[in-house]
């Protein structure tokens, strides 16, 4: 039997993954607009919010769902305020982080 995997088959895989959603990234987007909101940053280039993010994100579980259903259930868990402390903690460590070492060089 092959292991090739047709064109149709490669679409219909994407699918699947596109369906796949990740609620960390959607906590942690909403946490660092509310930082930014009352915070200002060293820089708040794509870049350096896209490294935020990615760091806040590899510091924390990901929470998956592919359903309304799992949505509700991980909303719900997402609710404690432990969670929500624990979220920003986080931005607010890869803000630091970022902003002492950003990927390109500041020019004032």
């Amino acid at each position: 039997m092959s292991n090739v995997v047709t064109f149709k088959g490669i679409q219909r895989s994407c699918k699947i993954i596109n369906n796949v959603k990740n609620y960390t990234e959607i906590v942690v987007h909403h946490a660092l607009q509310d930082y930014l909101r009352n915070n200002t940053i060293a820089c708040s280039c794509e870049r350096c919010l896209a490294d935020i993010m990615a760091l806040t994100l590899n510091r924390l579980p990901a929470r998956y769902y592919v359903s309304m259903q799992g949505e509700l259930i991980i909303k719900s868990e997402s609710l404690v305020l432990s969670d929500q402390v624990r979220v920003m903690a986080d931005v607010v460590y890869a803000v630091q982080q970022v902003s002492t070492k950003p990927s390109h060089s500041l020019v004032p």
